[in-house]
């Protein structure tokens, strides 16, 4: 694939010409994938001691979920999400992976992943903070780390 990108200073928005081959059998999917494009910032709505604050999607190391709470973790905080673990998980890119029942992990973050005798954990960059995949999840995970380089 070949992308050239021209400036032009009486545009006020940018717009995509795509150039394709007639027979080209992934235009509508190269089409919805840009549509679905977004510039912004992506960000998880978070709540910090009753204040809802926008926190940015890199930030987060794992998303749990512990009774009928949600939680968000980063490096240093924890904070409370106001939807379900399963609503959170529908809104969230492709580099958010589920691991258990209870957690989806941001695949960016992941330093390792160990198997042991009582399960399979995920270390992260930096941070002390550990999680546990389910096997049901592990081989999914595994995969998906070797495939970005991550292992």
């Amino acid at each position: 694939m070949q992308v050239n990108i021209e400036t032009d200073p009486d545009t006020s928005i940018p717009t995509v010409t795509l150039h394709v081959p007639v027979d080209y059998p992934e235009t509508a999917a190269l089409t919805a994938a840009l549509k679905n494009l977004s510039i912004e910032a992506a960000t998880l709505t978070v709540s910090q001691r009753g204040q809802l604050v926008q926190l940015p999607l890199t930030s987060i190391l794992f998303i749990e979920a512990t009774g009928h709470q949600v939680a968000a973790h980063t490096l240093d905080n924890v904070y409370r999400v106001p939807k379900s673990l399963t609503a959170v998980g529908t809104g969230l890119p492709a580099y958010f992976l589920r691991v258990s029942k209870s957690a989806i992990v941001n695949t960016k973050q992941v330093y390792s992943l160990t198997k042991t005798l009582t399960g399979n954990l995920i270390a992260f960059h930096h941070s002390p903070k550990q999680l546990y995949a389910s096997r049901r999840y592990y081989r999914q995970l595994k995969i998906s780390l070797e495939q970005k380089g991550l292992l």
